[in-house]
């Protein structure tokens, strides 16, 4: 059962750590996939086997830890998401409640609008996007302004792709009846008026360059609590899918603090934000970004928005929306870029070596990420970079070999691809049919597409749990039972192939490849020890796995604590 990977005995020099009785699952390219004990030494694997084989690495000074039979594996990673944000909002801003209706995230910026200081902002999270048709009238826009008492109010919905404002916002913003949206972004208006709400990051640049900064300390704290977080869910490596330059800098000093980071941050720069004009951003501050770069903070990839959001009507579609009164019959929404564009952004970035991240959530804006890719391959040769084109939600059959054919990875998005409450919403917008075949990870499998898998949280999910994800990918019903049924059942993996792209697929996705992912000789000791044997539960229970322990780079970096006995 248990693999052999130890050098000959004879030559064994002690190790820093031994973990022996347990089973670890090591998720190796070939060979035996379990281990019963792993030496390390300067934070990377010096001998996998059996107790017996890595019994002589234990020297006078050797740490060893006693896994009592219980399952480990590799660190998990997440491919896409926003921890900063996530953390912030919980932290320092307004919370909404994500599931109640208009009355219940009034009710909630009263009471944030009440607790103010004079000058303050309501900044709030995250509201509904299944609110969007009732935020289109004016009479939502008059209950705002009364519910926030003069101040202020900038609210965010669970797709990040759009904001919803008070009157006092609109003013400052000189957003009025008649006002031109930038390119990229919409104001909604309601018999002539303004509503408030801004659909696209263009539609709200303006209004976010009026809210008051986020406070550098209040960014740090972020992080730090962030990171934590993560770390004791079992993740040992993120790729954080927007940075610019702030979060940049939060990042570089979390890792300078006194208490350093308990995992790996590779960086996605700002590139472009729904539209074509380019952000401070890009090959610019891949540049500045070297100088910051270390082993835990990997600022390697530029993102770049293709498409948005099909509640916004954004994400381009290669068949028509549902029909609708503002946007009639043959609508399919429009990408950011033309594809000569595209190519002009992605072009000089591969020719660097240096690898984008796409989003592009329609099969229209799939389709039209890979025609750019393609380009810049027949341009600068096969050898580039393996870029990301994220979420993937929709992808035309003829579209999935091409992943496969150009080296780009599929960055999925499996907390989405299960039944949420997000689903009448995207049937509204889509149609049943097409969202029945939402998340064709599978298929994609099928094709030999390279896999990733990212949470996106804050974004469309209230929590970025891996083991949610995980549960999700092989049973494609919602973990917590909150929603019934079954999303496109015939899309499901096994559990080990789940596992897979949750360490090893991501990590050579993330460009650690070589470093992280596995339980192989050489690379970095990136381990967790859970509390129950995934191969030996019921599938519905994955979600419900605890880390018991996360060590990274061989160090000890969460331990569950220990529960402290009650007084008789």
């Amino acid at each position: 059962m248990f693999s052999t990977l130890a050098p000959p005995a004879r030559a064994a020099e002690p190790a820093d750590l031994v973990l022996r009785h347990g089973h670890i699952y090591r998720v190796p390219e070939r060979g035996s996939a379990w281990a019963q004990a792993v030496a390390i030494r300067a934070g990377r694997y010096v001998a996998i086997g059996t107790d017996a084989e890595v019994r002589p690495y234990i020297g006078p000074a050797t740490q060893v830890v006693d896994l009592q039979g219980r399952m480990a594996m590799p660190g998990l990673a997440d491919a896409h998401i926003h921890p900063i944000d996530g953390a912030y909002e919980a932290l320092y801003s307004c919370t909404l409640p994500p599931e109640g209706g208009l009355p219940e995230v009034l009710a909630a910026v009263k009471a944030c609008a009440q607790r103010a200081g004079p000058d303050d902002w309501i900044v709030g999270a995250a509201y509904s996007s299944r609110m969007a048709p009732a935020l289109e009238k004016r009479e939502a826009l008059r209950l705002l302004d009364d519910a926030s008492g003069g101040k202020p109010v900038v609210l965010r919905d669970d797709t990040f792709h759009n904001r919803w404002v008070n009157s006092e916002v609109l003013k400052r913003a000189g957003i009025q009846a008649g006002a031109t949206p930038p390119p990229g972004g919409l104001y909604v208006f309601d018999q002539g008026e303004p509503t408030g709400l801004l659909k696209e990051f263009p539609a709200f640049d303006k209004v976010q360059q009026l809210v008051p900064p986020r406070r550098p300390d209040r960014l740090l704290q972020a992080a730090q609590t962030a990171a934590a977080q993560l770390s004791a869910m079992g993740l040992t490596s993120i790729q954080d899918a927007w940075v610019d330059r702030t979060l940049l800098d939060t990042w570089h000093r979390a890792v300078q603090s006194p208490q350093g980071l308990p995992l790996r941050v590779v960086a996605s720069l700002a590139g472009n934000k729904g539209s074509t004009e380019a952000e401070p951003g890009g090959a610019a501050l891949y540049d500045d970004a070297r100088a910051l770069r270390s082993d835990l903070l990997r600022p390697d990839f530029v993102k770049f928005f293709v498409d948005g959001v099909p509640m916004a009507y954004t994400s381009a579609m290669l068949d028509p929306y549902q029909p609708s009164h503002e946007h009639g019959h043959d609508f399919r929404g429009q990408a950011h870029f033309s594809l000569p564009q595209l190519v002009a952004a992605i072009a000089p970035l591969d020719a660097r070596g240096i690898p984008v991240k796409l989003h592009a959530v329609g099969d229209g804006a799939v389709r039209l990420s890979l025609d750019a890719i393609a380009e810049v391959r027949r341009l600068n040769g096969d050898q580039g970079p393996r870029h990301q084109i994220a979420h993937v939600n929709w992808i035309a059959s003829s579209d999935l070999p091409r992943f496969k054919a150009l080296n780009v990875t599929a960055e999925v998005s499996p907390m989405l691809w299960f039944p949420t409450p997000m689903k009448p919403v995207l049937e509204h917008f889509l149609g049943r049919a097409r969202v029945d075949r939402l998340g064709q990870v599978a298929s994609l499998q099928k094709a030999g597409a390279p896999l990733a898998a990212g949470s996106d949280w804050p974004a469309g999910t209230p929590t970025p749990d891996p083991w949610v994800g995980i549960e999700g990918l092989v049973t494609r019903r919602h973990p917590l039972g909150l929603v019934p049924g079954v999303l496109g059942a015939g899309e499901r993996l096994s559990l080990e192939d789940a596992l897979r792209l949750y360490t090893r697929g991501n990590a050579e996705a993330m460009g650690l490849g070589g470093v992280s992912g596995s339980v192989e000789l050489g690379r970095s000791a990136d381990l967790i020890v859970l509390d129950q044997h995934l191969f030996k539960v019921p599938v519905e229970r994955i979600h419900r796995t605890r880390v018991l322990s996360t060590w990274l780079q061989g160090r000890l970096v969460y331990q569950q604590p220990t529960p402290t006995k009650e007084a008789p």
